[in-house]
């Protein structure tokens, strides 16, 4: 194998493989998250922790209303998910500039705004802080793998 292949093989993956996988792990892991808090029946432990105070110890109304937030984040979560997941397999496959600003652009956007209020509204060392910075240390990575490998390109 000559090495302008072996070149053409790596900037290929850089640019157009390694961002898909990437991208989809994310949205991926981000449906998952949206399915589990949509479906959750009570706070998870983390959150009891954080208020000190046991689920049943918790009048229905203020139940009812963290169940509500569960939900519309799981909601969220899932449609960013499934938003990440569309666009990187059709526009980014498909080779779309617009996609490879539009995909960070959603991700790092909802997975900065995750990754900061975990951190405020969580105790410290909670795994859904470590989870949310890794998602967003894995968007930062496929958008600069994907902008590298498009300026080589080109």
């Amino acid at each position: 194998m000559s090495n302008v292949s072996t070149v053409s093989r790596t900037r290929e993956f850089v640019a157009i493989r390694l961002p898909i996988i990437l991208y989809c792990i994310v949205g991926a892991a981000l449906l998952v998250q949206g399915v589990r808090y949509f479906g959750a029946a009570q706070l998870m432990p983390y959150h009891l922790e954080m208020i000190t105070t046991p689920w049943g110890g918790l009048d229905p109304g203020h139940q009812t209303l963290f169940l509500g937030l569960l939900k519309g984040f799981g909601a969220g979560s899932f449609c960013v998910g499934l938003a990440i997941i569309l666009l990187t397999l059709i526009p980014l496959r498909a080779g779309s500039n617009w996609s490879r600003w539009a995909i960070p652009t959603v991700g790092a956007t909802y997975s900065a705004g995750l990754t900061y209020v975990t951190n405020f509204a969580l105790m410290p060392g909670a795994t859904p802080i470590a989870v949310t910075t890794v998602l967003l240390g894995l968007i930062v990575a496929a958008s600069v793998s994907s902008f590298i490998g498009e300026s080589q390109a080109g």
